[in-house]
């Protein structure tokens, strides 16, 4: 048998993957992002995020890619607040901004799973339709309760 390749064999990669795509790195240029506390910050969202959608090897390219766009967006709206919190003021450009970004940022994160389309509750009150509580004058109790009760 020769000249033949073996069946069982695994093909050999033709070249390693980059640190960025095998995770070694967050960018393709050499950025240290322990240097500053932004930088650490924003490692650290990158993490939990990753786990929140099930670990490293269980997300794909796009959804890494999502989840730094979603901690940079959270790293800009956390300067936000510090910046209101330092002075108490705001402009109609700066709300508007904050109010963009948070926006995309839960609209980037609903994309992914990070956020649940509808969040738990557990108040009754919740499941009525509007039509429904209206006709029952504001009370969770339905019509039949309160002829009953009356």
């Amino acid at each position: 048998m020769h000249g033949t390749l073996r069946q069982n064999a695994k093909p050999k990669r033709k070249r390693n993957l980059s640190a960025v795509t095998s995770g070694r790195r967050l960018f393709a240029e050499r950025i240290s992002t322990t240097d500053s506390p932004r930088g650490r910050r924003f490692s650290d969202l990158v993490l939990r995020y990753v786990e929140d959608c099930g670990g490293d090897e269980k997300i794909s390219e796009a959804t890494r890619n999502l989840i730094r766009r979603i901690a940079l967006l959270q790293c800009v709206l956390e300067d936000c607040e510090a910046a209101y919190v330092k002075t108490g003021e705001t402009t109609l450009d700066e709300r508007l901004e904050y109010q963009r970004l948070s926006n995309t940022q839960s609209r980037l994160m609903r994309k992914i799973g990070l956020l649940d389309a509808k969040p738990d509750r557990d108040d009754d009150e919740d499941d009525l339709d509007p039509l429904t509580y209206a006709q029952n004058g504001g009370s969770r109790r339905s019509r039949r309760e309160r002829l009953d009760g009356d």
